[in-house]
């Protein structure tokens, strides 16, 4: 299995500043929205990378009924992004996220 999804990381900054905290409660983890908040020039593309690979991950298991608070995107000590669903570390999914400018993008391959 396999799932893609790209998002305009100015979409996701704009819904940020709209919704607030409520935004975040909806997409992130309490982990996560730790590491969201002490970031500084980058925290826009932590978040719309992070909504982007949760929504890659959805279409990877194809279970709609998994939460976005459900999914966590973590970092390894080097830097290489896992995926723990409901606080377990899911190594049969593989993660990559890029950006660019202006858009985030996220695959996830079930093995």
């Amino acid at each position: 299995m396999l799932g893609c999804d790209i998002i305009e990381i100015s979409r996701i900054k704009k819904a940020y500043l709209k919704y607030g905290e409520k935004f975040l409660d909806k997409i992130l983890s309490n982990t996560e929205k730790k590491i969201f908040m002490e970031k500084e020039g980058s925290k826009y593309f932590y978040l719309a990378g992070r909504f982007a690979a949760k929504e890659a991950v959805v279409k990877c298991e194809d279970k709609k009924i998994l939460s976005y608070t459900n999914i966590e995107i973590l970092n390894s000590k080097t830097g290489k992004p896992f995926v723990k669903i409901k606080g377990v570390v899911r190594d049969d999914l593989k993660i990559s996220i890029s950006h660019s400018k202006d858009y985030a993008i996220a695959v996830c391959a079930k093995l």
